[in-house]
């Protein structure tokens, strides 16, 4: 199966760093499928390009990961994939924090046809051995796998190096990484953090 990972543009700025979520997914794809990467802030497209793209290139599930600034640019091409009948999974923060919303259960439309809660690192594996049965299900979470996980890993949990940002409105004590000071410039390295609750 042809599986497209996609990334909306941040609709704030052409600087950006890669999501590390598609390379990470990628590299635990299950061997037989191949896997496309699309980040918008490299490559901009718009709903009826993405859903081309997707008919074209013969694509069998495309998975969306989305921050909240992007969702609703997610959820307008998670909708155009769908209309193409191809199933779409979304994750991200925006998503493991309001699936409801992505599934349709909050008097919305439904964008996705399953979504990833937390960390997809183990159950990437399972939602695309779903996908290719045609049985996916509404919603997949790290304990979804556990078990599984846990014995292939020979009953240890794998770890992967995690991904930060610094300057984490609500991480950060209530004040971002790098604020200015009187003069309009930034504080020289002065980084505050505090507990996580």
């Amino acid at each position: 199966m042809r599986i497209l990972l996609y990334n909306p543009d941040n609709g704030v700025t052409r600087n950006f760093m890669p999501h590390l979520w598609m390379f990470l997914l990628q590299a635990l794809t299950p061997t037989g499928h191949e896997v496309l990467l699309m980040d918008g802030n490299a490559q901009p497209v718009d709903e009826a390009g993405l859903a081309r793209f997707v008919r074209e290139e013969n694509i069998g599930l495309v998975g969306i990961g989305a921050m909240t600034r992007m969702i609703a640019k997610a959820y307008r091409m998670a909708d155009a994939v769908r209309a193409t009948g191809v199933p779409v999974v979304m994750g991200g923060p925006h998503v493991t924090e309001l699936a409801d919303e992505a599934l349709g259960r909050c008097g919305g439309p439904r964008h996705a046809g399953s979504v990833a809660l937390g960390e997809a690192d183990e159950t990437w594996p399972q939602i695309v051995r779903g996908a290719v049965r045609g049985e996916l299900k509404d919603s997949y979470s790290p304990t979804d796998a556990g078990d599984a996980a846990l014995q292939a890993a020979g009953g240890r949990r794998k770890a992967y190096a995690p991904q930060a940002l610094a300057g984490v409105h609500s991480l950060c004590n209530g004040s971002h990484a790098a604020e200015n000071d009187d003069s309009g410039g930034p504080r020289g390295g002065e980084i505050r953090v505090g507990q996580i609750p």
